[in-house]
């Protein structure tokens, strides 16, 4: 200090000679203080300081300077240096935590520097999120030097900004799952976040939903603030963001009609400014919700295939799948996406080969089975073989395989999918297990040579999700709009007239069905868009059974506007069945 030694410029000059280091070699700590003085006190030659500010914290030989504080770029300095920095001490740890590819050597990095500031903590987290995969992920999760770190980002939240809080909430979205720790942290952040009204960026609301989504932070206060935050910013908002808090919502189980259709609207108002990133993200989030939204979608898909060569093979069977679900995809477009594909098609690995796989069976492409048995060929020995398959990846393919008739083709491979599939727990997501319960019905009524044992959890869990599923559909809008219609709906087919009873959500063999009419037989079911497997292999499995089956298909219905246009949409689809598999005159009562 100067008080201490009035010599100290003098100091200064030889540590500016020395390239950051004293005469003695130790490194020098220059404070922002010492920097101001030198312009006024300090009597070393002008060149020096411009030499040091030139190299920019190194020395003649290309060494790091150490440790230098920055410096505005105002004052005399500024004229010195331009827009050249000092790098602070805290930048040198966040970058050095930044370039680690071992996640014990962050442990033992901020073990050691557990003085360090916010944002480097937040770093040491991101980068242990980036770098705990597979075995090494309970290792680092259950390191006390992890909690030490999650418990010193939670005392400091209060002192973070918005893009703070923004940032360390998307460090701990990085992991693949929650412990009790990262939930505390997260909901210390929501509510530390609540208490930061209209601070929010469109950015940086988008990722803290995001997280909290991920880490299942669901409380009605955060919930609610996200919401009302975001229809103040829906103006600002980017396609990303959009996508970001339509997902977050999902997750949270919370479908708010007002906020979805704004930012549905958003989308579309914004579509020109979608990158191919952000269109398959959106058509994978609208597939999720079961959004079944014509207008984005037609806007969404024309930009898609227009400029199919942009996207990647990964891309292409995610965006595929997505497409398939939301019934929006049509032969000749998988014939575009197939083609687009080829080139990169042998580089697709695990759960992108059974999404693509499950896309050609929803749309029952069978000019394309030759494709189809090179991706259940590649999909076995890709990534470890079935045994290192997700659960939802291997449900996936062994439907795959029933919707295209190639189950007698690799008898092996499906039954050690459903084996594999057998031997775990079965998820709480109804999703794969309405996928699952058409492979078990398959697989009592057409492959009982195969005696695959089915568990009796799964096969329980199958019953109960089908059993919801269609009892909460029974009163939804469009299956009372079908209803009504069929109250007046009459017809001929063969000379035979008739007039259906219906009873909704009637037992069908091993099935429900929307809509069954018992003395003919005819059962009617939906395609919609929310259901997550095609009607095709149902209504085989119990058009065997000897009954007469009708699938109304969602977009058609809704391109019906008219009640008279309804009425005369049904009367085809009925009458189409019926002649293809005609009434005896016994069956139903002429009128």
């Amino acid at each position: 200090a100067k008080a201490q030694n009035e010599t100290w410029p003098r100091s200064f000059c030889n540590i500016v000679s020395h390239g950051g280091t004293s005469p003695r070699s130790k490194l020098a700590m220059i404070s922002l203080r010492h920097l101001h003085a030198v312009t006024k006190e300090c009597k070393c030659p002008k060149r020096l300081l411009q030499d040091f500010c030139r190299r920019g914290g190194h020395d003649a030989h290309g060494a790091r300077f150490g440790h230098v504080l920055a410096f505005p770029c105002s004052g005399p300095l500024c004229s010195l240096a331009g827009a050249r920095r000092f790098y602070v001490d805290s930048i040198d740890r966040t970058v050095s935590v930044q370039t680690m590819t071992d996640p014990m050597e962050v442990l033992a990095f901020m073990d050691r520097h557990n003085d360090a500031n916010t944002r480097t903590f937040e770093a040491s987290l991101r980068s242990l999120g980036r770098l705990s995969a597979g075995e090494r992920y309970k290792t680092v999760v259950e390191d006390n030097r992890f909690h030490a770190i999650l418990s010193t980002l939670a005392s400091r939240l209060e002192d973070c900004d918005a893009t703070m809080l923004s940032k360390i909430s998307d460090a701990t979205a990085r992991f693949r799952s929650s412990t009790p720790e990262l939930a505390d942290l997260a909901q210390r952040l929501a509510e530390v976040a609540r208490q930061r009204e209209d601070t929010f960026s469109p950015r940086n609301l988008a990722n803290v939903a995001m997280a909290l989504s991920m880490r299942g932070v669901r409380d009605v206060p955060t919930v609610e603030f996200i919401r009302n935050e975001a229809l103040k910013l829906m103006d600002d908002l980017e396609p990303v963001h959009c996508i970001m808090l339509l997902e977050a919502f999902r997750r949270w189980g919370v479908f708010d009609r007002q906020l979805v259709d704004l930012l549905v609207e958003r989308m579309s108002d914004e579509v020109d400014r979608f990158t191919t990133r952000d269109l398959v993200d959106a058509l994978a989030v609208i597939s999720r919700l079961g959004l079944a939204r014509g207008f984005l979608l037609r806007r969404l898909c024309g930009l898609a295939f227009e400029n199919l060569r942009q996207f990647s093979a990964r891309e292409l069977a995610k965006m595929c799948y997505s497409l398939a679900r939301l019934r929006f995809l049509a032969q000749s477009n998988v014939d575009d996406l197939v083609e687009a594909m080829r080139p990169e098609m042998e580089r697709l690995v695990g759960s992108q080969i059974s999404e693509f796989l499950f896309a050609l069976a929803m749309v029952n492409a069978r000019h394309q089975l030759d494709t189809a048995r090179t991706l259940a060929a590649q999909y076995v020995d890709s990534m470890g073989g079935i045994p290192k398959m997700s659960g939802g990846s291997l449900i996936d393919y062994a439907w795959s395989l029933v919707a295209l008739d190639l189950v007698r083709e690799f008898e092996d491979d499906f039954s050690k999918a459903l084996k594999e599939t057998f031997s775990r727990n079965p998820p709480q997501n109804r999703t794969p297990l309405l996928k699952l319960f058409d492979v078990i019905c398959a697989l009592e009524l057409e492959y009982k040579d195969l005696n695959i044992p089915v568990a009796s959890s799964w096969k329980a869990a199958c019953d109960d999700a089908d059993r919801y599923e269609m009892d909460r559909l029974e009163s939804s809008r469009l299956h009372n709009e079908v209803m009504m219609r069929f109250d007046q709906l009459r017809g001929s087919s063969n000379g035979v007239r008739w007039k259906l009873q219906m009873q909704r959500n009637s037992s069908c063999g091993p099935y429900r069905v929307d809509m069954l009419d018992q003395e003919t037989k005819l059962a009617i079911d939906l395609e919609i868009v929310s259901w997550p497997t095609a009607r095709h292999v149902k209504h085989r499995l119990l058009e065997a059974q000897g009954y007469r089956m009708v699938n109304l298909q969602y977009w058609d219905w809704r391109r019906a506007r008219t009640e008279e246009d309804q009425n005369l949409f049904l009367e085809r689809e009925v009458t189409q069945v019926l002649e293809s598999n005609p009434l005896p005159a016994s069956e139903k009562v002429s009128e």
